[in-house]
């Protein structure tokens, strides 16, 4: 059977999220003739109190696992976009999957890369961290003005308020795996960066609190063909309010000089 000309991007959204939290950036690559997944990952979408109960021991690689075979269904590779643990997810399920390209954005780290311990992030993961058996418990969102102060900084009250109701519990397994991940003490942040061959976009916010600079060059290092974009004035919400047209540009510019697409939307 010869593969299909759909072009399938695949937007995996970041923790404490939902894929629906992505809309913005579905609506924005349907508008540029992709046929856009925004999937849930395993539990976010069960109501609150049934999720955190279900999710709280969840590894990245149980997510890994169920984005590779969404992926593997579709009838042809598709474009992998991430924000956040979605960015670190997108580099896993690439290694694992065929598709055309990468798009990491303000990525979690993956195992290895160093300079990830920001201040914000400090302050927000150590009270789940210090707790007993924190791999085994749910993580709550941070509080309004926690959120606020931390990681939608640069956007507007409304779109901050907007993105934050849409929160939910996550997993304290896969928290603790990404904290670990600096020091390469978790399995499950391995990236086999060799396995991917084609094109990579990482993108950084320059007011991005929760994942500094250093990561996002770092995790381009580790590919053949990468480029770096750095938003001005954006936090860590690169695919929210006033941060989305311009972050579309830049994927647009990208996709243009990688041959993914020929020209630019109208």
């Amino acid at each position: 059977m010869g593969m299909s000309n759909t072009r399938h991007v695949v937007l995996i959204h970041g923790y404490w999220s939902r894929g629906e939290q992505l809309a913005g950036a579905r609506a924005a690559f349907e508008q540029r003739g992709y046929t856009a997944h925004t999937p849930t990952l395993r539990c976010h979408d069960l109501p609150p109190r049934e999720g955190a109960t279900k999710i709280a021991s969840l590894s990245l690689r149980d997510y890994t696992d169920d984005l590779v075979k969404f992926v593997d269904s579709l009838d042809s590779p598709p474009l992998l976009v991430g924000h956040s643990m979605g960015g670190l997810l997108a580099q896993l399920v690439a290694a694992r999957t065929r598709h055309t390209g990468v798009i990491a954005a303000c990525p979690a780290p993956a195992s290895g890369i160093s300079g990830a311990s920001t201040p914000a992030n400090r302050r927000m993961s150590r009270p789940y961290f210090l707790r007993m058996r924190p791999w085994a418990k749910p993580v709550r969102p941070p509080t309004f003005e926690q959120f606020r102060q931390w990681i939608a900084n640069s956007q507007n009250e409304d779109t901050a308020r907007e993105i934050y109701e849409g929160l939910v519990c996550d997993s304290g397994r896969a928290q603790c795996e990404m904290l670990l991940a600096m020091l390469k003490l978790s399995k499950a942040t391995v990236v086999d960066a060799a396995a991917v061959n084609t094109p990579v976009l990482v993108i950084g916010g320059q007011c991005d609190r929760i994942v500094p600079a250093e990561v996002v060059r770092q995790t381009a290092a580790q590919y053949r063909h990468a480029d770096v974009v750095e938003m001005p004035g954006s936090d860590h919400m690169v695919f929210s309010g006033a941060s989305l047209p311009l972050t579309m540009s830049h994927i647009d510019d990208w996709l243009i000089r990688n041959e993914l697409v020929s020209t630019a939307p109208d």
